[in-house]
């Protein structure tokens, strides 16, 4: 097993990157939940969160699920991401993911952003690889 220490710095949820997203997460044996709220530094166009950080805590939160789950890396090989709202700088969202099933290293994932109200903003089927042989 890899040591904890090694991902202190990951972008997504370690505690020692400056500039990281810093999320959280909550796991039961079925989903995982991270909620976020986007400021100024996270946008694209004025005022809406940049695509690419929703994709970021959609895969972050599917590997996570995997990660606190058995103590063991998977990376993601396929990653779909359906954007359906936009989100806007300083609205609270969340993050739900669950496995849709697996065949040994490889697990489909699914994960679902939504805003406070609980309209879905994005979802995301991915692929992820267990790490090792």
């Amino acid at each position: 097993m890899v040591e904890r220490k090694l991902y202190d710095w990951c972008f997504a949820c370690g505690k020692e990157n400056p500039i990281g997203l810093h999320l959280k997460f909550k796991k039961n044996d079925e989903e995982l939940v991270t909620e976020f709220v986007p400021q100024k530094e996270h946008q694209s166009y004025d005022g809406r969160m940049h695509g690419g950080l929703i994709s970021t805590l959609l895969d972050e939160a599917m590997g996570q699920f995997l990660y606190m789950h058995t103590g063991k890396p998977a990376y993601t090989a396929k990653l779909e991401v359906r954007f359906k709202q936009p989100v806007l700088i300083g609205e609270k969202i969340t993050v739900r993911t669950k496995v849709i099933k697996q065949k040994g290293r490889l697990v489909e994932m699914s994960a679902e952003m939504t805003k406070a109200e609980g309209m879905i903003v994005a979802t995301a089927e991915a692929k992820l690889m267990y790490e090792g042989a």
